[in-house]
């Protein structure tokens, strides 16, 4: 089984060498990495450059874009160019486990049903250091996955669960390349790149999610993702922005409204999942306290929100929300 690693940089200078060493010492090692600079103006390109030469990577590829693309455009296009059975994602900021590469490949290669696993992050900060993260109810890894029962070592996702919130971020997942050419034709750069593919996945009933923690995943200022970085009231408050919540919901609901087209899915569980997404967006649009009853109706709601953010939608509806957002921006 051939596998193909890929890596969109851009500015990642006081990370990148401690993510290369954890691809390096892997126990497989892939056949190919693909690196993408997405024209940093730092000295990322550099240390890539020197880290390839010093330890002789001839399967190791290093582009540099012409023009800033943005990540989802990176990925997409690192895609297109790869060749192995099974692709690896990664991030520029964090640090492999040593068998993450080998214990992911070889459940890919004994299951062809499997079409993604998505192993367990532990978030650290920027020196490493883990930080604690308190699970609400039913929720695993590090609260980016609501699942009702126990987990095993590897474990069949849903598709209404990917429909309502993917279940961990893209460097800490692999795909099978029998979605590959689907994801090419199907991508329209809505979502990030790992949830469309996990999307596909599920389709195909073949979504999983590995209970290993396989990546520190490293929390600092550019990177924020399924943290509650900071928890004073100016940034609670710019973190509640209705029309971007709005806009996502869109994009999201167009997204799925295009794979409907074309795989034709209709099971009851998928199908009220698009409904809450359609109601979400319908109360972050225009906000009633009519659509937040039709809203919190939806168990997906209740079990993906917590008190605070249900507080905040109430307030939505009386524009105190919208208030506060516009004097604290600006």
């Amino acid at each position: 089984m051939k596998i193909s690693l890929l890596m969109a940089t851009y500015n990642g200078e006081n990370y990148i060498l401690e993510q290369l060493k954890s691809i390096y010492n892997q126990t497989v090692n892939p056949d190919e990495v693909l690196i993408a600079d997405d024209v940093s103006n730092d000295r990322t390109v550099e240390l890539i450059e020197r880290f390839i030469e010093q330890h002789d990577l001839k399967n190791w590829k290093l582009m540099i874009n012409s023009s800033n693309k943005g990540y989802k455009k990176n990925f997409y296009d690192l895609i297109q160019q790869a060749t192995g059975d099974v692709i690896f994602l990664s991030d520029q900021d964090d640090v492999w486990e040593k068998n993450k590469i080998e214990l992911m490949t070889k459940e890919l290669e004994k299951n062809s049903k499997i079409k993604s696993i998505n192993a367990a992050v532990k978030y650290v900060d920027s020196r490493l250091n883990p930080l604690e993260v308190k699970l609400k109810p039913n929720f695993y890894n590090e609260n980016l996955l609501y699942y009702k029962g126990q987990l095993g070592f590897l474990t069949d996702i849903p598709l209404s669960s990917i429909i309502v919130a993917n279940i961990t971020p893209g460097c800490a997942m692999c795909f099978s390349k029998d979605i590959k050419e689907e994801f090419l034709e199907t991508y329209n750069f809505n979502l990030p790149h790992d949830w469309h593919l996990n999307l596909l996945a599920a389709i195909h009933e073949g979504c999983f999610f590995m209970n290993e923690i396989l990546i520190k995943y490293r929390i600092h200022e550019n990177n924020t993702i399924g943290t509650n970085a900071g928890n004073s009231l100016k940034k609670s408050i710019l973190s509640y922005d209705r029309k971007n919540r709005s806009e996502e919901a869109k994009k999201l609901l167009v997204t799925l409204n295009n794979l409907r087209m074309t795989y034709n899915f209709k099971d009851k569980y998928s199908i009220r999942a698009i409904k809450y997404i359609e109601s979400r967006h319908n109360f972050y649009e225009h906000p009633s306290f009519v659509k937040y009853v039709k809203m919190k109706k939806f168990d997906e709601y209740n079990h993906t929100t917590n008190r605070k953010g249900r507080l905040w939608d109430l307030l939505a509806v009386t524009g105190i929300t919208d208030l506060a957002f516009r004097i604290v921006k600006n």
